[in-house]
């Protein structure tokens, strides 16, 4: 028993396979890197009746399936144009035949061209579209924001009546300061100075020097903040836009006498000349 036993396992070690357990299905292709538009060929063998090739992208989605019948001899080839429908990316793609139970694979490189890389290329750089919108987007985001920033004051001031009133000086593109809405700002701004101790001198010996003082309706120990604030109640009460009665001389006193009690120096000199009254 033991003498057949060994006699079949020498049998089997020493005789060569047959054919009839030979390979069930094979798959070749002709290069490993393909560019748009050539020819991918693609041959085999296998055992059955048929065979079904399809090309995978490097998402895992197929992009060419085709049915194949082998010939008499059991061998089928076919010949792909590589991109044909639109292949998006360059990448490692795969060649799959499956035939009955069995399935190979051959892996083959495709460049897309010039308008997409392949990603280990550009990984470091490249911009996707999608970024480009982010980006701008917030830089929109960023530019209305400074915008609304700037113009907060604007747009957050409340219309006083001036701003509903119909007056010449807004007809004549004037800025008017005697709305009923003050800013703290000084009404003359970055004024020249028209008047001096000399001219104060000549008035003063001439008994032509004002007492602005009484033009504005205040007494000589009045502050700064008094004087300020006097001014103001004056000129939106005498301002021609705001009273029809009221003259441009008169406008035009008030406007003096507040030009030299609002500036220290000049109403230093003109107190020295006042006190003489």
């Amino acid at each position: 028993m033991k003498k057949a036993y060994f006699g079949i396992l020498f049998l089997i070690l020493i005789f060569p396979i047959s054919n009839t357990f030979g390979d069930e299905l094979t798959l070749n292709i002709d290069k490993a890197l393909y560019e748009k538009s050539d020819f991918i060929s693609v041959w085999g063998s296998t055992a059955y009746d048929s065979v079904f090739i399809s090309i995978k992208d490097p998402d895992g989605n197929n992009v060419w399936n085709e049915s194949l019948n082998p010939d008499d001899e059991k061998k089928f080839s076919t010949l792909i144009i590589a991109g044909i429908g639109g292949w998006q990316k360059s990448g490692n793609y795969l060649v799959v035949a499956e035939s009955s139970d069995s399935s190979l694979s051959a892996k083959f490189f495709y460049d897309s061209g010039a308008q997409v890389n392949p990603p280990s290329a550009v990984s470091d750089y490249y911009i996707s579209p999608e970024d480009l919108y982010l980006t701008f987007a917030i830089a929109i985001i960023i530019i209305a924001g400074v915008f609304v920033y700037l113009a907060r004051h604007i747009i957050l001031r409340k219309k006083t009546s001036y701003d509903y009133a119909k007056l010449d000086s807004k007809k004549n593109r004037d800025y008017e300061k005697y709305h009923s809405e003050w800013s703290e700002e000084e009404v003359f701004g970055s004024r020249k100075i028209s008047t001096d101790a000399k001219e104060f001198r000549e008035m003063y010996n001439e008994n032509s020097l004002p007492n602005y003082y009484l033009i504005l309706e205040l007494t000589n120990d009045s502050s700064e903040s008094e004087i300020k604030s006097q001014y103001r109640k004056l000129a939106k009460q005498y301002h021609p836009d705001r009273n029809k009665d009221s003259s441009e001389e008169k406008m035009a006193q008030i406007n003096k006498a507040y030009e030299v009690l609002s500036d220290k120096k000049l109403k230093a000199e003109y107190d020295k000349f006042c006190k003489l009254l």
